[in-house]
């Protein structure tokens, strides 16, 4: 529960200063969308695990070009046998709380750089797993820790909202078969998202 508060916490502070620094090229942003995901090596194929994703932004956008990002998110992943399978045994729920760096390249400047409608961006994601649910594997043995890369894109409508489509990739396998005495199940998915920005 320490690491919950702390990275909550933290999200809240990192929020909360948006209007100290507003001025100094500082952007705040509110997110919320949906994940769908699935794993390697668990026998189902497609992405049919739907979860949230929610949480903020700080991006540094002094550079014309690009900007810099830091994001903290709760993220709701795993994988299921197929769409809207309920059945426990037919479903892995992985929850984690996320902090991805990112660098983003803007274009289509509007109202003389006031924002940017488009962006592309690349980056990599540390992921800590709050919780584990599922009767086909020791949940115990899950692996805490998660480093994934990231490619995504996105599209303002105004100075205040926008959407954004990314891919995430874990860079590890996330459990330790003691049967097999093998790393296995590699986690992946994509994310629709609404961005508020302020």
């Amino acid at each position: 529960m320490k690491i919950v508060f702390q990275i909550s916490l933290t999200v809240f502070m990192l929020l909360s200063i948006h209007g100290v620094v507003s001025g100094q090229g500082f952007k705040g942003t509110l997110i919320a969308g949906l994940n769908a995901s699935q794993i390697d090596e668990d026998d189902w194929a497609g992405y049919d695990k739907f979860g949230l994703t929610v949480g903020g932004r700080l991006s540094y956008t002094n550079f014309s070009a690009f900007d810099i990002a830091l994001e903290m998110l709760y993220s709701q992943r795993g994988a299921a046998e197929k769409l809207g399978a309920k059945e426990p045994e037919k479903n892995i729920k992985l929850n984690y709380f996320e902090i991805p760096v990112l660098i983003s390249l803007r274009d289509w400047s509007i109202d003389n750089g006031r924002y940017y409608r488009v962006r592309a961006e690349a980056g990599l994601s540390y992921g800590f797993l709050a919780g584990a649910e599922t009767p086909r594997y020791d949940t115990e043995l899950f692996r805490k820790h998660d480093i994934s890369w990231i490619l995504g894109g996105g599209y303002q409508f105004s100075s205040r909202f926008g959407v954004a489509l990314r891919f995430t990739s874990s860079m590890r396998r996330l459990y330790p078969d003691p049967v097999l005495q093998a790393n296995i199940l590699k986690s992946y998915f994509f994310t629709f998202r609404s961005e508020f920005y302020f």
